[in-house]
């Protein structure tokens, strides 16, 4: 059956059973969702984009059906910011059934799912940065009480531009506790990909890719002390180069045309809780092991705020061991610190990064709070045989406020103030410095129907770039928040391009310039 013939089964499956359901006063029937609308008009293109997104869930009983549409539309196929790839602009993106009965659990039809540390598989959905990697198939989960057991099934697929990756996966996990404190897992995938395009299967060997993958687990905790590891082999056949770069030639490792690999990955983590202090610390050792249904930790320290986060150093899982470190503590009643550094080298010790980094915040009273974060980070181009310890380095500093105080009849009002600097030293470019002020302003206007909840914000951004055809971007926004749980924002301006990241998963965005409006609803 088609992807849009799931979709329309399940859904008429629902409907069908939200009628029953409604004629049996002892069944309990709920739904929820939310509505998601964002409309975009670039003033520099003279294009607009409208995004919709409704997720919705309906539960009868034990049994729980959901679908996902997506409208997608764009003025002109040249205007596409965020460089979504939708084959109808009005399209059904996901839709499943779920059955819950005691201690089984039963999915048919699209799925998120996790093994482990997500090193021998890991399946999600970020909204933000389009990055979808959901499973479409089959999963069951059953709770024996001395152990638990997931078998799952199914397919997605990697869009990249006119071609895309179709996968396979079938992968089965058990985890066993081992008295009160230890639990150990292991887990099995065998993953399968074609390499296609709109026209269909590209022939020959390179096009094909498959693999197994064997994993193990441990957690647990002792006293004040929590721990957890996994460890996880793979191998098959794998006609593509490897993305590994030889040192001595500065060439692909692996010569096109070989087909037998072997790789590895190791994770492992562990918290202490001194009661004063808190100490974390993390591991990472990846060999060959890029897959885009394989998602580990980075180990590498995700910010707050947005230069930071341009500078997150992105994780290369076929070649890279590393670390991350952390310490955070509490000092009187008002003080809290917290401070680490991470570091990641190919496995012939060529160093690819390094930061450390800090942040302290302090109650001063309970209407002011004052911040201040930095941070310090390299990395480098090619290594240190490659590019000669050639490297970028970040030096941030950020410091912020939030202010509460009263202003007459009109009440309470809150103020967020938050200013970051960054030197990027760059051997192929100037030094340059980048510049980030913004505030948000919560009226508290209560006693004036209509404006309760509202929030204006603006944020200015400057470069000391001038090959850049801007260095001043500011943007304006007002959001209110409405009864029932509906909220809109209104936003105009000029807004700088970058990357952004989340979960070691990153994309560029584009500069933007004009007007965006953003309704979401719950329900």
């Amino acid at each position: 059956m088609s992807r849009n013939g799931w979709a329309l089964a399940l859904l008429s499956v629902a409907l069908l059973a939200l009628v029953s359901a409604s004629a049996l006063a002892e069944t309990d029937v709920y739904a929820s969702g939310v509505v998601r609308g964002k409309y975009l008009y670039s003033t520099d293109e003279e294009a607009s984009v409208w995004d919709t997104r409704v997720d919705f869930d309906a539960s009868i009983g034990a049994l729980t059906l959901g679908a996902v549409y997506r409208g997608f539309w764009l003025s002109d196929d040249e205007y596409n910011p965020a460089n979504v790839v939708v084959a109808d602009p009005n399209d059904v993106k996901h839709r499943y059934a779920a059955l819950e009965y005691e201690d089984l659990y039963l999915r048919a039809g699209h799925f998120s799912t996790t093994f482990g540390h997500g090193l021998t598989l890991r399946s999600y959905e970020d909204v933000d940065l389009e990055h979808d990697t959901l499973l479409d198939g089959f999963s069951a989960e059953y709770d024996a009480g001395v152990f638990d057991v997931t078998v799952l099934t199914g397919a997605s697929r990697e869009d990249s531009g006119d071609r895309f990756y179709a996968h396979t996966v079938h992968g089965a996990r058990v985890s066993v506790p081992v008295g009160e404190w230890v639990e150990v897992a292991g887990s099995a995938v065998e993953r399968s990909r074609i390499w296609n395009d709109e026209d269909g299967e590209f022939g020959g060997d390179f096009a094909r890719f498959e693999d197994s993958v064997r994993g193990a687990e441990v957690s647990g905790w002792i006293g004040p002390f929590t721990f957890g590891g996994e460890y996880a082999e793979r191998s098959g056949d794998y006609p593509e180069a490897a993305k590994k770069v030889d040192p001595e030639t500065g060439g692909l490792a692996y010569p096109r045309g070989q087909v037998e690999t072997q790789g590895h990955a190791t994770y492992a983590s562990g918290t202490l809780d001194l009661g004063w202090a808190t100490l974390f610390g993390e591991f990472k050792d990846f060999d060959d092991f890029a897959h885009s249904l394989a998602n580990p930790p980075t180990c590498v320290r995700e910010h707050l705020w947005t230069l930071m986060n341009r500078a997150t150093y992105e994780v290369d899982l076929n070649d890279e061991r590393g670390f991350l470190v952390e310490g955070s503590s509490v000092l009187g009643d008002a003080v809290f610190v917290t401070g680490g550094a991470s570091e990641a080298r190919s496995h012939d010790r060529d160093l690819r990064h390094w930061e450390m980094f800090g942040h302290a915040t302090y109650d001063v009273g309970s209407d002011i709070t004052l911040g201040a974060a930095a941070s310090r980070s390299r990395e480098y181009l090619f290594g240190e045989e490659g590019g000669i310890g050639k490297f970028t380095e970040h030096t941030t500093g950020v410091v912020e406020a939030d202010l509460t105080f009263a202003l007459g009849a009109l009440g309470d009002q809150t103020v967020e103030l938050t200013l970051e600097m960054q030197r990027t030293e760059d051997p192929a470019l100037d030094t340059q410095d980048d510049y980030v002020a913004s505030v948000a302003w919560y009226p508290g206007l209560d006693l004036i129907p209509g404006l309760e909840d509202l929030t204006v914000s603006g944020v200015y951004e400057k470069t000391t770039i001038d090959w850049e055809e801007r260095q001043n971007w500011i943007m304006l926004s007002v959001r209110k928040s409405f009864a029932n749980d509906l909220e809109a924002e209104i936003a105009g301006g000029t807004e700088r391009g970058g990357k952004k990241c989340a979960g070691g998963i990153c994309r560029y965005e584009p500069e933007f310039e004009g007007v965006r409006f953003r309704l979401t609803k719950f329900f």
